[in-house]
């Protein structure tokens, strides 16, 4: 696996290598690693290559220019498969040692990654998008197979010129570290009324997340629900310009910041809460829809891609009209209807088995044998 973010990194790229590697460790595999140094990564039984990381806006994702060359480990090395997850920085090395060993070369198109450009430094990026599609286009046909996360992804490889096989793989969620707590005994621990209705976010404060949007879609609901509240769960950039936005909607005693939050936390917080919340327009494989699945919490969205691959609308989530006001809207329609909220919660912990990490590598195994058949 060559990948520029890599546990204990917490973002759906790190999570979706980490997994994986962990399933097919399990199934008897072997499998190394070439990823970025991290500040927190304790040593193991893995056998990971990491190369010095400088460069970053985020303390949990830094990376660098590879200027000394790979570990001679690396370079002296042989694989059937090399799975890269980015089209820059390690991704091209990964491609040129595939390529000296005559392995197969997968890569995962985790993202749109132009989206991107749309969100960061005041959308002062676009200009790039025409050659990024391009090059991401041109990556892709460098490879054996591509893997895309949703519908939109594949359809945008397509529409920019990518003729390689293309094959959809869903992101796997983590479920295993999330257990299913009874919604009464989840807000009891968390000393929560069990009447207020609740709707959780959980990911990074981030300008692509869009968390501020969400706090202003939250004032639609918060007018149409009393005494609802919304839970932030996350860190990131954006938590001062989040709060700042709540205080000036005057919703500072509905919107509650819980930072970082893990472990048997994220179980209880998740099944305690009514629904699990987004206004995101840029997630391809969201893995917080399916952790809450897991939680019989369903999802309330945007009508985005992602979302629609995960989310059947009124069968296990709602799906929001992208316009101002339609996701409060649809999550006051929630909270506030105890037969369609259950309806749903019964759909979303149906649902939830499909993204399992087992279920994954079993469907990433076929594909690596299809290839070396």
């Amino acid at each position: 696996m060559v990948t520029d973010t890599y546990a204990p990194a917490r973002n759906g790229v790190a999570m979706w290598v980490s997994l994986s590697v962990r399933e097919l460790l399990a199934r008897g595999h072997e499998v190394e690693v070439l990823t970025y140094a991290h500040d927190r990564r304790q040593p193991s039984d893995q056998t990971i290559y990491e190369l010095p990381a400088w460069v970053g806006l985020d303390s949990d994702f830094k990376v660098a220019p590879i200027l000394s060359g790979l570990p001679r480990a690396v370079e002296d090395n042989c694989w059937d498969i090399v799975h890269v997850h980015h089209p820059i920085l390690l991704g091209p090395r990964g491609v040129d040692l595939g390529r000296r060993c005559r392995a197969k070369i997968v890569f995962t198109c985790h993202s749109v990654y132009t989206d991107y450009l749309d969100e960061y430094y005041w959308g002062i990026g676009r200009f790039l998008k025409p050659y990024l599609n391009a090059s991401t286009a041109r990556f892709v046909n460098s490879c054996d197979l591509a893997l895309a996360p949703s519908t939109r992804v594949t359809r945008w490889l397509r529409d920019n010129g990518a003729t390689a096989r293309i094959e959809m793989l869903e992101a796997p969620a983590d479920t295993d570290r999330i257990r299913c707590i009874s919604h009464a005994q989840a807000r009891a621990t968390l000393g929560l009324d069990h009447s207020t209705p609740l709707a959780i976010y959980v990911g990074r404060i981030a300008d692509e997340k869009r968390v501020e949007a969400l706090v202003d879609e939250f004032a639609v609901t918060a007018a149409m629900v009393p005494d609802s509240l919304l839970v932030l769960a996350g860190r990131g950039v954006k938590v001062g310009a989040v709060l700042r936005r709540a205080r000036r909607l005057g919703l500072e005693q509905r919107v509650r910041m819980l930072g970082p939050v893990g472990g048997e936390d994220l179980s209880l917080w998740y099944s305690a809460a009514d629904i699990c919340v987004s206004a995101s327009r840029s997630e391809t494989g969201p893995l917080t829809v399916v952790e809450a699945m897991a939680c019989g919490t369903p999802t309330v969205a945007l009508r985005a891609p992602g979302f629609e691959d995960r989310i059947t609308d009124r069968v296990n989530g709602l799906l929001a009209p992208d316009r101002p006001g339609a996701l409060g809207e649809a999550m006051a329609r929630v909270l506030a209807d105890p037969e369609l909220r259950g309806k749903l919660a019964a759909g979303a912990m149906a649902s939830a088995p499909r993204y399992t990490p087992a279920v994954n590598s079993e469907r990433l195994l076929a594909m690596y044998e299809d290839l070396l058949d």
